[in-house]
């Protein structure tokens, strides 16, 4: 009988052994908070995060509800917003495909080989700083610093850029006052948003583009729009980064 035992403890470490073996680590897992899982690569079940900093292997994915989540791979650092979905497909190789982060380059490795992807492009970098969306209004990548190289994987889109439309001149203002019943205060606040409206000019149709700091694309569908920094995409990228600092 203790002979039996003694096989079967063998026979199950045999069996059991390869489902046990650690892999490769492509980034580590350095902090989060609030609700983050891990879906294990080929595994059906999430797991929580564990004891950190947690190795993440090819093909693990990171689960955001209402919390973040921070990785780092020594090339590449990752926060990951609240609501979305991230996948590390290797070393310096990752996907997002819901919601937001925020990737940040370490500069010294700033050329070796960083590759993001999304559900509508392939993003080389040769920065250090920018905020990938997947949102309902589209997929966005706004570049803070450095330069990005950007891939369709759909083939050629129609590329648009924003452009301010000119400041009037102060009797536009007048005849415009003039025109509406309200008060001339909340006319001025509704003649500022008619000032800064913009009007998008066709490009070209393209595969791929760099985006230079300060902009952003977003694309949907077959059209891609370059445009300036948006409020809401700035406020995004200093609440990140301050989290990010914070750990």
């Amino acid at each position: 009988m203790r002979l039996q035992n003694v096989f079967l403890v063998i026979l199950l470490s045999i069996l059991s052994g390869p489902a046990l073996a650690k892999c490769q680590s492509v980034a580590k897992l350095v902090a989060f908070e609030g609700q983050v899982s891990i879906k294990p690569n080929s595994k059906v079940l999430k797991t929580s995060p564990g004891v950190l900093p947690r190795s993440l292997c090819a093909g693990d994915e990171i689960h955001t509800l209402e919390g973040r989540a921070l990785t780092d791979d020594g090339r590449l650092s990752v926060a990951i917003d609240s609501f979305s979905l991230a996948i590390f497909t290797g070393v310096s190789k990752a996907e997002l495909n819901k919601g937001q982060a925020l990737f940040e380059v370490h500069k010294r490795t700033a050329q070796k080989g960083v590759e993001v992807k999304t559900r509508l492009s392939v993003i080389g970098v040769k920065g250090t700083r920018f905020l990938v969306g997947d949102k309902d209004e589209g997929v966005s990548v706004v570049l803070d610093q450095g330069v990005v190289d950007i891939t369709s994987t759909q083939g050629p889109i129609g590329l648009y850029r924003e452009t301010e439309v000119s400041k009037p001149v102060e009797d536009d203002f007048e005849s415009y006052a003039r025109r509406h019943a309200e008060g001339i205060a909340s006319e001025k606040n509704a003649f500022e948003q008619y000032k800064t409206e913009v009007q998008r000019e066709f490009v070209a149709y393209v595969e791929s583009l760099t985006l230079e700091a300060g902009k952003e694309l977003v694309t949907q569908g077959r059209i891609a729009v370059e445009r300036k920094i948006s409020g809401d995409a700035a406020q995004a990228i200093k609440s990140l980064r301050a989290w990010q600092d914070k750990n």
